[in-house]
């Protein structure tokens, strides 16, 4: 009997090296960069790929979970593979409870026999939408209270727990069989209640050197370095969007590559929250980075990155025209447009286009893979 490869189905049981804070106390922010072996699994990647991990839920809303649905922590139960675990340990690591849809909310509304919550199915998506919304399987429960014929047929309800990408911040090259994460730990309040991310909480609060994470490779083949090393490349990546621009520079430094090399960078406060600051001053003092920072509250009128863009737009136009790649990292809904639209406005000005003109040279760029996204 052969072993399956490590992979998607097969995850890695990744020791974890280090876990330090990049932002500092006081920050708006908390943002942590988590180190992983890959020692002996056979996992391969490169600079632009991504690392799925697969998280484990919180002890204590497990632990509030059995005990409001009244159950045994050591109930035989069946993972989603239909292998048989307990409760406990299938709630920590087998099955989604930090998350509702609206399937489970209709099985719910038969297990609880909530009149209400039949009326609200029955209702428009756009209520649906609002009420599911930051709820997990302990608030169904507290607020509906249901009741099981056993723990099993309580799981048979739960979809399994999903793994969550993050752009790899690190070359192999710069680190043999290790891969790093630049990570945001997600924290709110929704019904009285702190609650997390279940994925970026996981790594902050509850991974330590010598526990191990269940990990895989996410090939990202339209995030990639020019083949030419002689290219320049413009990387734009506030706040997290950082991660994969720290594999570039790791990756252009030890490969030799002679191209210029310019990131725009954005975040809170300098005091807290400049990530990576050791690396990007060195980088700097040695002339192998062109940095330009945002920091976003360090004075009266917030500056974003696409604001940096359109100041330095001449010399943005000047690499461009050079025949420079651009990168995007971060927030697709607001910061990747704000960046697009940035871009745009730099070519029509510093370019003599005009918007149809703007747009068509955008879109040779995309064509010819010198405009590339990681956008989430």
């Amino acid at each position: 009997m052969t072993t399956e490869p490590y992979g998607k189905k097969n995850p890695f049981p990744a020791p974890v090296l280090s876990v330090k804070h990049l932002t500092a106390e006081g920050s708006p922010k908390e943002t942590i960069h988590i180190e992983y072996s890959l020692d002996g699994s056979g996992l391969e990647y490169i600079a632009g790929d991504a690392l799925a991990v697969i998280p484990a839920n919180d002890p204590a809303l497990a632990d509030a979970l059995i005990e409001k649905l009244g159950f045994c922590p050591c109930s035989a139960v069946p993972t989603p593979e239909g292998e048989s675990t307990d409760l406990r340990d299938a709630l920590l690591h087998n099955y989604d409870i930090t998350n509702v849809n609206k399937a489970l909310l209709t099985k719910w509304a038969a297990a609880s026999g909530s009149q209400e919550l039949e009326t609200l199915l029955a209702g428009d998506k756009e209520a649906i939408s609002d009420f599911l919304w930051g709820r997990d399987v302990l608030d169904l429960a507290t607020e509906y209270p249901a009741s099981f014929e056993s723990a099993e047929a309580f799981v048979s309800m739960l979809k399994k727990i999903m793994p969550r990408l993050y752009s790899i911040a690190s070359s192999p090259n710069a680190h043999p069989e290790e891969v790093h994460l630049c990570v945001g730990a997600v924290r709110y309040t929704a019904r009285d209640r702190k609650r997390g991310g279940v994925c970026s909480t996981y790594m902050a609060d509850r991974l330590q050197p010598g526990h191990t994470a269940r990990v895989f490779v996410h090939t990202n083949k339209n995030f990639r370095l020019p083949e030419n090393g002689d290219t320049p490349i413009i990387m734009v990546g506030p706040g997290t969007g950082i991660a994969p621009f720290r594999a570039f520079w790791e990756e252009r430094t030890a490969s030799g590559a002679q191209g210029g090399n310019w990131l725009f960078f954005g975040n809170p406060y300098k005091a807290t929250d400049f990530c990576y600051e050791d690396e990007l001053v060195k980088l700097t003092a040695a002339g192998k980075l062109k940095l330009s920072v945002a920091w976003s509250r360090d004075q009266e009128k917030k500056v974003y990155v696409q604001h940096l863009m359109v100041q330095e737009g001449e010399e943005l136009w000047k690499w461009l025209e050079n025949g420079a790649c651009f990168y995007v990292c971060g927030d697709a809904s607001r910061m990747a447009k704000d960046v697009d639209a940035a871009l745009h406005e730099v070519i029509r000005t510093w370019g003599g286009k005009s918007p149809e003109e703007a747009a068509e040279y955008v879109a040779d760029m995309k064509k010819h893979h010198r405009y590339q996204r990681d956008v989430y």
